[in-house]
């Protein structure tokens, strides 16, 4: 399953490898600071004046546009402590939320919600995560995790942190959705 999302993300230019090399990685994990680059990315790159708005995000930094134009459209408010987390591994809920404010901003109907109820952990999603991976299980972006080989239940995994195939596999999913 990860070939097919890693492809497109690279092929279209909204993932690309480790530190500037051709080397994707797909079972390591994604920093909030990559996730923000790559909305950025899809959203063209838009020009921005830098505000330094968390402590951690440094002016000149590959991630510094992406966090704050992220921050200036409502995508991202940080951590509550005055940082962004730049370095923090993104969890699949996290994703989620991003996603969604991401879609807002496009303009599209992110109006699509299924009951969590099926997923043995969806009494672990966060509060303020229940809508968003509501949404993100109506239109498919996320299916959950086998709790076993057969595959007769599946788990959210909410807290846990995406690897960057489980988050190329969203992306895809969600440019399939929407573009």
């Amino acid at each position: 399953w990860k070939f097919e999302s890693v492809k497109y993300v690279y092929n279209n230019d909204i993932m690309n490898g480790i530190s500037g090399t051709t080397e994707f990685r797909p079972d390591a994990t994604l920093t909030r600071g990559m996730f923000a680059t790559v909305l950025y990315r899809m959203a063209g790159e838009p020009q921005i004046t830098f505000k330094n708005t968390f402590s951690d995000v440094k002016v000149g930094k590959w991630y510094s546009n992406a966090i704050i134009w992220a921050n200036q459209k409502g995508i991202v408010q940080g951590m509550g402590n005055g940082t962004y987390g730049v370095d923090l591994e993104i969890t699949r809920e996290q994703i989620a939320k991003m996603l969604n404010e991401y879609a807002k901003i496009c303009q599209y109907d992110v109006s699509a919600s299924k009951s969590l109820d099926s997923f043995t952990d969806a009494k672990d999603v966060s509060g303020w995560a229940v809508n968003y991976l509501k949404w993100a299980v109506a239109v498919e972006m996320i299916g959950g995790k086998p709790n076993d080989s057969e595959g007769t239940s599946y788990r959210l995994d909410p807290k846990g942190q995406a690897t960057r195939a489980e988050c190329a596999a969203m992306l895809m999913r969600f440019q399939n959705k929407y573009k």
